[in-house]
C-alpha cells in the first residue's frame, strides 16, 4: 500500500513545523538583518532590532528543534511544543495585528508567518491522535 504525498506530509507536520522553526531561529541568530528584512525593512539594520531578532532566533531554535526531537526521541513531548509554539504565535499575530503605526507590509507579513505557523501547529496537533 503506498501513501500518497498529502498524507505523507500530514503525517510528518509536526517534524516539518520543528524544522521550520529552528531554521528561522538559526537564520535570525547568525544574520539578523537578511533575515529580519521582510517584517523591519529599512529598520532590520539597527541595533535593538538586530537585538530583538536574535532573541526571537533563540527562541524559535528551542521550539522548534526541541519539537523536532521529541518527534524522533521523546513522542510524549510533542504535543506540548507544539502548543507551546502555537502560544507564541498567536501573540506574535495579536502583536503585528494590534501595534499601534507598525507599516502594512509589515503588519501583513508579520500576520501572514505568525498566522500560518499558528494553522500548521494546530493541524500537527490535530493529527496526533489519528
Amino acid at each position: 500500500m503506498t501513501m500518497s504525498f498529502g498524507t505523507t506530509l500530514v503525517r510528518r507536520l509536526p517534524e516539518i513545523v520543528g524544522l521550520g522553526r529552528a531554521a528561522i531561529g538559526v537564520a535570525h541568530m547568525i544574520a539578523p538583518t537578511r533575515a529580519n528584512e521582510l517584517l523591519a525593512g529599512p529598520d532590520a539594520a539597527v541595533a535593538t532590532t538586530r537585538a530583538a531578532a536574535r532573541t526571537f532566533g533563540i527562541r524559535e531554535i528551542y521550539i522548534g528543534g526541541g519539537l523536532y526531537a521529541a518527534t524522533k526521541y521523546a513522542p510524549t513531548l510533542v504535543r506540548p511544543l507544539l502548543r507551546a509554539g502555537v502560544a507564541v504565535d498567536v501573540w506574535d499575530t495579536g502583536a503585528f495585528a494590534l501595534t499601534a503605526y507598525l507599516p502594512q507590509r509589515t503588519r501583513v507579513a508579520g500576520c501572514a508567518v505568525a498566522g500560518g505557523f499558528v494553522v500548521a501547529g494546530v493541524l500537527a496537533d490535530l493529527r496526533l491522535d489519528r
